[in-house]
């Protein structure tokens, strides 16, 4: 009846950490709108919103990984990896088939997670980038003191920007 207990409550952790998850997607695709639009306040919101949701992500992993170290500890001798599958496994049905759902459905929002961010990072990638070559190109624009050599060149001391053409 105790390992009932448990894995109904391991079941309802990992609902809330998928449904946390699916929150921080929603705020990652918020975020890469904000960032296209060049909206510093909604950046910053959601900047706040994901470190809130990381907050409550840490704490239910915390439970998570105390009630798995119960479940492993009523199983002599306790496997040497103790995973959701390994559980799913042990543990005979409804929870076998109700675990091994969990566990997919888990892993499928967490590599939706790592997508969108990996596509957040290059985009703010390449926004740094050009914001880089404009700043160079501003800052030589500016710059009083030109000194022009023999040729009529004048020294670059580093890259001031790309120049984008519509044609090959």
């Amino acid at each position: 009846m105790k390992m009932d207990f448990m894995i109904n409550q391991l079941l309802r952790l990992l609902e809330q950490e998928r449904e946390l998850y699916r929150s921080m997607l929603t705020v990652i695709d918020k975020e890469s709108k904000a960032a296209v639009r060049s909206d510093l306040n909604a950046l910053t919101k959601a900047g706040a919103k994901k470190e809130n949701i990381l907050v409550k992500l840490r704490l239910i992993e915390e439970q998570r990984m105390r009630l798995v170290r119960e479940i492993a500890d009523a199983f002599d001798p306790p496997p040497r990896e103790f995973t959701i599958t390994t559980i799913s496994q042990l543990v005979g049905e409804p929870f076998a088939g109700q675990l091994s759902q969990a566990g997919t459905d888990l892993s499928t929002v967490l590599n939706a997670v790592k997508d969108a961010n990996h596509r957040n990072k290059q985009l703010f990638v390449h926004s740094l980038g050009l914001l880089r070559g404009s700043f160079n190109l501003l800052s030589e624009l500016t710059q009083s003191d030109l000194v022009y050599f023999r040729t009529g060149n004048v020294k670059r001391t580093y890259q001031t920007g790309k120049c984008v053409n519509g044609e090959i």
